[in-house]
């Protein structure tokens, strides 16, 4: 946690300073990039009283939308400004430009946040509540940064711009021209991106979800270091699965349900420390208790025994030793023995056999004193351990607790999910840290798939009630799906993982990079005749992408892994979207508008034919005015 939380104060740096130059250098100047930027700020400020208000921490997952508002929030600030000096290079004045870039580009402005917004609300709905939790901060903090580019945005512009300094507009990079050799073949275009796309969606089969936890950590932290040598050398987690049971018999024959499993290693408790045989030892700890009550407090003096019979003895014993297999080593002690008591004179010896004699006496005697003090026939209870002990697997209400420890590595999923359905075989009420990470790791990705599929529909709703048209709508959704494909499918390819960190990039991506869609689809119904993307649309598209990507980018130097591949994910997922927006689409509505054209000039000559069969004398007229225009031209032109 602290890893992560030191990471993305790092992207959080790195995000801003990197969306400021993108700006700078799209727009060609910086004083609308520092407007646009200051006012983000603002936007900020408001998102942070609203996740205080509303949920009022972060989690290890809902950080992340600090860096989701410098990323996606400054992108209305971008169509915006990118509108208002395009009006203001064909001579319009501040308060004209103010007004037509609101007119024009707030509708897609405002139909692109609230798509966004509805994927992360969409999260919000879900059971797993680090993920709900991203969904209500980030859902929130989108509609105010937007709010804030769309409300206090033109006010700063039009205090600044009202002066001299106002007459000087940059000139911003031209994307356009970038994309006009491609707008000239739009069919080649259109099929060379759908040649691709199913190229690299070809990689899907190769994509997988991975549950470990650990492979989303640090490198270097110790605690991950430390438990990666506890399964490579234990073979055995710090991570145990609890059961409580009621009764002590209960426990114990739980225990041995629990050690006949395969998964599991050991079964730590304290019930089987206290005997269960204490009517049976009974009759024997009180006669031993007897025989041992009348103990002297020294050993007597014993007699010893003569020299030529101990070495008779000894003779004999080394004898029967060196008979026995493995018993060499013994019979070569017992012949040093002889050959020091022959060396030493009879007094001598005398003396260091009564010195032995008495030594072994006396230790024999302690410990029977021992034995007698522990010969208690009242059998041990739980109030004879430690209380530290006891506390740990005995409640106050008596039921005790088994602490049942893996075998192998279960943060390996498969490993993790034998281990869990085994113990919960014999406990189904089991819990514990590994079923715990069990629940919460099929939660999560159940929470993450829910929130993509509920952002889809309400997206593909709201576009609808924007375009009012089922053509249009999907005409914008439509990088979005090619770019998604293309995004899972170079993940596979890679060897990119799905995993509990960067699963949430799949929606965020559904609600971040359908915004350029929307925004040139709507350039598409404002400019009439075959389709060529505008300046501003192609300039905002690109620079508002390239803020989006960096802002994500930056959780790539992260060293928390997960956040890493988060930033892994959001970058190809929004860079793939911005190419097929800029390259594909345009391609596409040209196709279209093209076949538009051509239908309604047929339908224009079927109305000229019927018109002269019907008036001869105004063929020539109709001619001459009707068949170079259209239908579309003819209304205009009235």
């Amino acid at each position: 946690m602290r890893t992560s939380q030191q990471s993305m104060m790092w992207a959080s740096g790195l995000s801003l300073a990197a969306v400021i130059v993108v700006i700078i250098a799209g727009f060609g100047g910086v004083r609308h990039a520092l407007m646009a930027n200051g006012v983000l700020v603002i936007g900020m400020a408001w998102a942070f009283a609203w996740a205080t208000a509303s949920v009022g921490h972060l989690n290890i997952l809902s950080v992340t939308f600090t860096v989701t508002m410098i990323g996606v929030g400054i992108d209305y600030g971008t169509y915006y400004i990118g509108r208002y000096l395009e009006m203001r290079r064909r001579g319009l004045s501040c308060e004209d430009a103010l007004l037509d870039a609101s007119a024009r580009v707030g509708p897609g402005i405002l139909t692109g946040a609230i798509t966004t917004a509805v994927a992360f609300f969409c999260a919000a709905l879900t059971s797993f509540v680090g993920v709900a939790e991203l969904g209500m901060i980030a859902g929130g903090g989108i509609l105010l940064c937007c709010a804030a580019e769309l409300l206090v945005l033109p006010a700063v512009v039009a205090l600044v711009d009202r002066g001299p300094r106002g007459d000087r507009i940059p000139t911003p990079v031209p994307v356009h021209e970038w994309l006009a050799p491609l707008t000239r073949h739009p069919r080649f275009v259109a099929l060379a991106a759908m040649a691709a796309t199913m190229a690299v969606a070809s990689g899907f089969h190769e994509l997988d979800y991975d549950h470990n936890l650990l492979n989303l950590q640090a490198e270097g932290l110790e605690s991950v270091a430390v438990e990666k040598k506890l399964l490579a050398e234990c073979d055995q987690s710090v991570w145990y699965a609890l059961s409580i049971a009621d009764s002590r018999e209960e426990l114990l024959a739980r225990k041995e349900q629990l050690t006949k499993l395969a998964t599991v290693e050991r079964v730590d408790e304290i019930a089987s420390l206290l005997p269960v045989d204490e009517e049976l030892k009974r009759p024997l700890i009180e006669r031993i208790r007897g025989r041992l009550a009348g103990l002297p407090e020294r050993p007597p003096e014993i007699p010893i025994d003569q020299l030529d019979g101990l070495g008779e003895t000894l003779a004999w014993a080394q004898g029967e030793a060196a008979k026995r297999p493995g018993g060499l080593r013994t019979a070569w002690h017992l012949e040093r023995a002889r050959e020091t008591l022959r060396r030493l004179a009879p007094n001598e010896c005398f003396q260091s056999l009564a010195a032995f004699q008495q030594q072994s006496a006396g230790d024999l005697l302690t410990r029977l004193h021992a034995l007698s003090a522990v010969a208690d026939p009242n059998p041990p209870k739980l109030d004879d351990l430690p209380p530290s002990l006891v506390d740990r697997f005995v409640g106050q209400n008596g039921r005790h607790l088994l602490k049942i420890y893996g075998r192998g590595d279960i943060w390996n999923f498969a490993s993790l999910e034998r281990f869990v359905k085994e113990v919960r075989s014999v406990d189904p009420r089991a819990t514990g840290n590994p079923l715990q990470a069990y629940e919460a790791s099929l939660e999560m990705k159940r929470s993450y798939e829910q929130a993509a599929i509920y952002s889809l529909v309400v997206i593909l709703a709201v576009l609808w009630l924007d375009f009012r048209s089922i053509t249009n709508s999907l005409l914008a959704a439509l990088p979005l799906a090619l770019g998604m494909a293309q995004t899972l499918g170079l993940m596979g390819l890679v060897g990119i993982d799905l995993n509990p960190a960067n699963l949430i990039g799949i929606p965020l991506i559904l609600g971040i990079a359908v915004d350029y869609g929307v925004h040139i689809v709507h350039d598409s119904l404002e400019r009439p005749g075959p389709y060529r993307i505008s300046a501003s649309t192609a300039n905002s598209v690109l620079v508002d992408a390239l803020t989006t990507i960096l802002g994500f980018g930056a959780l790539m130097v992260a060293s928390h892994k997960g956040l890493e591949s988060l930033g892994r994910v959001l970058t190809i997922g929004v860079t793939t979207c911005t190419l097929t927006s800029l390259i594909f689409l345009p391609a596409v509505l040209a196709l279209v508008r093209s076949g538009r054209a051509a239908d309604d000039e047929a339908d224009d000559a079927q109305a000229i034919d019927a018109d002269a069969d019907a008036h001869p004398s105004d063929d020539a007229a109709a001619d001459a005015v009707t068949v170079p225009f259209g239908k579309a031209h003819i209304r205009r032109a009235a």
